[in-house]
């Protein structure tokens, strides 16, 4: 399984804020991955626990693209995953 599969089968909800520069990744270990993009030199993922499911992908990422379309994870395995927010959520700080 790539860690592109191992992210859809355990993620559970993705939330972003409303410029798109902040997002929170859910799984359903109850672990989630914190992600931030507000600039050039300023891009970070944060798991919330270690081990943990978020722990696990935040390691096995090589880049991440976060805007209003979509966050896109690029991962070490040369796989990419995609999530969309499905509708109104509730934004992160």
């Amino acid at each position: 399984m790539t860690s592109a599969e191992s992210a859809h089968a355990q993620a559970v909800r993705y939330v972003a804020n409303g410029s798109f520069d902040k997002a929170v990744l859910f799984f359903a270990d109850g672990s989630y991955l914190q992600l931030s993009h507000t600039g050039i030199d300023t891009r970070w993922a944060k798991a919330s626990a270690e081990p943990s499911m978020a722990d696990g992908i935040c390691q096995a990422i090589r880049l991440f693209r976060l805007n209003a379309k979509h966050l896109q994870l690029y991962f070490t395995d040369g796989s990419d995953a995609e999530f969309f927010i499905a509708g109104p959520e509730s934004a992160v700080s």
